[in-house]
């Protein structure tokens, strides 16, 4: 009862009650306009326009299909409702600021340069993102080694801390990250951190004014609005610690005490992470620093860490990376793609949603026809019930074209990890769903050649231990399937 009482009275709930009003005022309003005469047309007009907009609009096929469709059945509301509910809330001046800093980001870098002969490296090496050889890389198979291994090298914090969460919740996890912030503060240590202000909606209204005063540098990412453009997408997803711009983590997991494994909402939760020790990075540095530019709109600016010119032909590679929807290069899904293509013998991927546009759902049924054994471990029991839904579906549809789909048993899988031949491996905030791949602020790293490697993929047999093939589950009922496709269909905006 308290728990449903607190949530009612949440800052989400307020504004999310607001939203609606305004919806529904929204509605009220049109229908009482459509009483007048020649207004009807007028909105049939305007809805023609829209679709016709959309049509030829550079833009994902399936997400315009899903505005596309509801806007064609209800064409007297759909029309308005898109140029209010469709805005971005992302001006021209910030799309700029963000073009403006990825300049800023190669002009510093002295990219680009062909770096190898690696596809992957030269594409992330033209949007700006250097790439290293020898890499001190430290896999994590579990939430609670990664946190352990993330508060010890914060202990060990001489100059900055720099953190970046979609999610940071108060319970042990956190506390015992304020604990060591804290202390660090106090030794002159500088700490900045960004979480995204819709993931942690549940932090007490203006928390960076309380972290200030502990000596802590907080920003919130997108700060939530009540008013009728307000959506969940341009969220940051971001997962990052860069400690003396020399240490960096990414990984699966958010500040919560579910991905340490305190707590089991969704039964056991698996999630996984790197430790990058070395030039490596100062690269993740860059990056964090450039979402504080963007994030407080240029208003905090802290200098690059002075990083030497990316070497060539390298064999040994690691570099990464960020990615924006605002800048149109899907970069993310473009190296899933590439990693995706260049597979000969094996293709090994956990994700917690499996939500794919057509060219990755071709892609890995082609991967598969041509050889590849190609291996997908999804959760056994889901954290948001559509959704799994609508992963349920594309994994059924791979399954038939005869890739393993596995359902970790145990549990939640969150863990973001591609495997390709042994030999390349990212891993990092990505989902293989569109709100990651289209919608949200994600970072990762691309591997390759590293002997770490070959934990990760034998960490990945574990979990296929742990898991049971899709095929063994019994079809869903008819009525089921109908909501699957129902939910498919908007599944870009899931």
């Amino acid at each position: 009862m308290k728990r449903l009482v607190k949530l009612l009275l949440s800052r989400t709930s307020f504004i999310l009650l607001l939203l609606l009003a305004q919806i529904a005022f929204f509605f009220v309003t049109i229908d009482f306009l459509t009483s007048f005469p020649y207004v009807n047309t007028a909105l049939y007009v305007i809805t023609t326009i829209i679709v016709i907009f959309l049509i030829y609009k550079e833009e994902n096929p399936a997400y315009k299909l899903s505005w596309i469709v509801p806007i064609m059945v209800f064409p007297l509301f759909g029309g308005l409702f898109y140029l209010f509910y469709q805005n971005t809330n992302v001006s021209r001046r910030v799309v700029r600021l963000l073009g403006n800093l990825d300049q800023e980001r190669i002009t510093y870098l002295e990219l680009p340069i062909p770096i190898s002969t690696s596809k992957v490296a030269n594409y992330l090496s033209h949007l700006g993102f250097a790439s290293y050889g020898e890499t001190d890389i430290t896999f994590y198979d579990s939430g609670p080694t990664l946190f352990n291994a993330m508060k010890e090298a914060m202990q060990q914090a001489t100059t900055s801390i720099y953190i970046e969460f979609f999610i940071i919740r108060k319970g042990q996890m956190w506390s015992e990250f304020l604990q060591i912030l804290t202390e660090k503060a106090k030794q002159g240590v500088d700490i900045k951190i960004i979480y995204d202000d819709f993931g942690s909606a549940t932090l007490p209204y203006r928390y960076p004014k309380k972290l200030k005063a502990l000596g802590i540098d907080a920003y919130s990412f997108n700060p939530m609005s009540p008013h009728l453009n307000f959506q969940m997408n341009y969220r940051s997803h971001r997962k990052h610690i860069i400690i003396d711009n020399h240490i960096g983590f990414t990984g699966g997991i958010n500040v919560g005490d579910e991905y340490i494994d305190l707590k089991r909402p969704f039964g056991h939760w698996q999630d996984s992470g790197i430790k990058l020790v070395g030039d490596a990075a100062k690269m993740m540095a860059i990056n964090f620093i450039d979402q504080l530019r963007f994030t407080t709109q240029d208003q905090v600016i802290l200098p690059y860490p002075k990083i030497d010119q990316q070497a060539l032909n390298l064999k040994t590679l690691t570099i990464p990376f960020v990615d924006a929807p605002i800048d149109k290069h899907t970069t993310n899904k473009n190296v899933y793609l590439q990693m995706i293509h260049e597979a000969k013998h094996t293709l090994y991927i956990t994700t917690p949603y499996l939500i794919i546009d057509y060219e990755l759902l071709e892609a890995l049924k082609f991967a598969k026809s041509s050889g590849v054994d190609v291996k997908i471990i999804i959760p056994r029991k889901p954290d948001k019930r559509l959704v799994y839904m609508v992963t349920e579906s594309y994994a059924r549809e791979l399954s038939q074209a005869g890739i393993d789909i596995y359902k970790y048993s145990p549990g939640f899988i969150h863990s973001k990890i591609m495997i390709a031949d042994g030999h390349t491996a990212m891993i990092g905030s990505c989902n293989l769903d569109y709100r990651s791949l289209y919608l949200h602020f994600e970072n990762s790293v691309y591997l390759r050649n590293h002997e770490e490697i070959a934990k990760i993929e034998n960490h990945f047999h574990e979990l296929i231990a742990a898991s049971e093939n899709l095929k063994n589950f019994k079809k869903r009922p008819l009525f089921y399937r109908i909501i699957q496709i129902i939910l498919r269909g908007f599944s870009s905006v899931l």
